[in-house]
């Protein structure tokens, strides 16, 4: 008797790789949906457990999450650290508009967008990437006051300079009128005479220790002066005195 027609085109190449392609296509599929799911339902991460009216989230890209000194720096504020490493907005968004279960903070800093820029996303495109930001706090969380930081100069990213300029002037441009928005300016102290100081680690990107005393000296400034007197006196009350 022959082979029946049914198990020779089981055992034919074609319909060998036409499985194949089936499995490929249900593993690939089946992955794409954990993602889609864990995108969907992530949140910003957190490293710090302690919560209540004295605690403030840091939010944004590597150069936020590499800020290991940032609990020391900011003490006696609850600082936590939600950044993500190579994030761009886009990484953050998802992630932030899934956080408002987590508590509300007294203030919220961002330093986020620079990745943008090094991936040639246009400057316009992150401002609106900055308002869509705001516009998910004002669902989420409503009267909690973000302080934007504007974007650094770092050594390796010489020719985004240009752009995180005008990236800056249209951030102060926006920010007034944005809803609890304000603005800080963390690259002028990070220039001498025009040039860079020694504020950077070996990759040319990222604060080392004397680049992080530097933000957190802005950022407590910029607290003194946006929040309310009794919340620094509260949280921070000799924060005044540095």
């Amino acid at each position: 008797m022959g082979i029946p027609l049914l198990q020779r085109l089981d055992a034919s190449p074609v319909a060998k790789l036409a499985t194949a392609t089936l499995i490929f296509c249900l593993i690939v599929g089946g992955w794409l949906a954990v993602q889609q799911y864990r995108q969907t339902t992530a949140t910003l991460p957190d490293d710090e457990q302690r919560q209540g009216d004295c605690s403030l989230w840091f939010v944004g890209s590597s150069s936020m999450h590499r800020w290991v000194s940032l609990h020391r720096d900011m003490a006696p504020w609850v600082a936590h650290n939600r950044g993500i490493d190579n994030a761009t907005f886009a990484d953050l968004l998802p992630r932030f508009a899934n956080s408002g279960a987590d508590g509300r903070p007294v203030a919220i800093i961002l330093y986020a967008g620079e990745n943008d820029i090094a991936n040639g996303v246009p400057v316009r495109s992150v401002i609106r990437q900055l308002g869509h930001f705001l516009d998910v706090r004002n669902q989420a969380m409503g009267d909690v006051p973000v302080l934007i930081l504007s974007m650094k100069p770092s050594p390796k990213r010489r020719s985004s300079f240009a752009n995180q300029q005008l990236f800056n002037a249209a951030a102060q441009r926006f920010i007034p009128h944005a809803r609890l928005a304000y603005y800080a300016d963390i690259t002028t102290p990070l220039l001498k005479g025009g040039r860079l100081g020694d504020n950077y680690r070996p990759d040319g990107v990222h604060m080392n220790p004397a680049g992080y005393r530097i933000w957190a000296g802005v950022v407590r400034r910029r607290l003194n002066e946006i929040l309310p007197p009794e919340t620094v006196h509260r949280c921070a009350p000799w924060s005044k005195l540095r």
